[in-house]
């Protein structure tokens, strides 16, 4: 096997593993398979989208920022005001962000396939980050964001059209996320990889002939 195969391989054990324990994001496995079963592509470090309430200063800050909430699939008028009561350090922001998926490749006619499919499917901010010995890196990104400051003075009723409102973009970025799944699916046409099962520390890898 030579050493792309490798880091593929060493992959896709990683989510394997994720899934087994739960870290992996819940709606997020289907979605990545697809990409495994390209020939010349995987996926590292990926997200189904989610909403998140962070302690930060300003919403793009990393260093003295905390995520004090996070879920993948849904979001509650009951999630917001719990998170909301536990008080904060800096300001509360509320942020809502689409799928973004890394997915490296074994050369540049791949690497443009690749963003060529995303963006058809409503992934629009794509494009190569990089190369190195793991492949080209290829980010896909959909424009579905929503940031909003979580000012104390919010009403019940702001608190609630802010829940209805996150859920609808979370929803945009779903739909963008299942269009993609179904569009790489359908672009691959001779010779999937197979992509045999997780289990007892072993992983069955190999590809199809036929």
């Amino acid at each position: 096997m030579d050493e792309w195969k490798e880091y593929k391989k060493k992959a896709w054990e990683r989510i394997m593993r994720d899934k087994e324990i739960g870290y992996l994001d819940p709606d997020i496995f289907d979605v990545l398979e697809v990409f495994f079963k390209r020939e010349k592509a995987y996926t590292q470090s990926s997200c189904s989208g989610r909403v998140s309430i962070v302690d930060s200063y300003l919403p793009w800050e990393r260093k003295d920022s905390t995520v004090v909430y996070k879920n993948h699939i849904t979001f509650s008028l009951e999630d917001l005001k719990d998170t909301i009561s536990k008080g904060y350090v800096r300001r509360l922001w509320l942020i809502v962000q689409g799928p973004i998926l890394h997915v490296y490749t074994k050369d540049q006619e791949e690497a443009w396939n690749i963003i060529k499919t995303a963006r058809g499917a409503g992934f629009k901010h794509s494009g190569i980050l990089t190369s190195n010995n793991k492949g080209i890196l290829v980010e896909l990104r959909t424009g579905v964001k929503m940031v909003h400051y979580l000012s104390p003075s919010l009403s019940y009723k702001e608190l609630e059209e802010l829940v209805g409102i996150s859920l609808e973009v979370l929803q945009k970025g779903k739909e963008k996320l299942r269009r993609l799944k179904d569009s790489v699916a359908s672009s691959i046409v001779d010779n999937p990889v197979e992509l045999g099962e997780y289990s007892e520390g072993e992983t069955k890898f190999h590809y199809s002939v036929g």
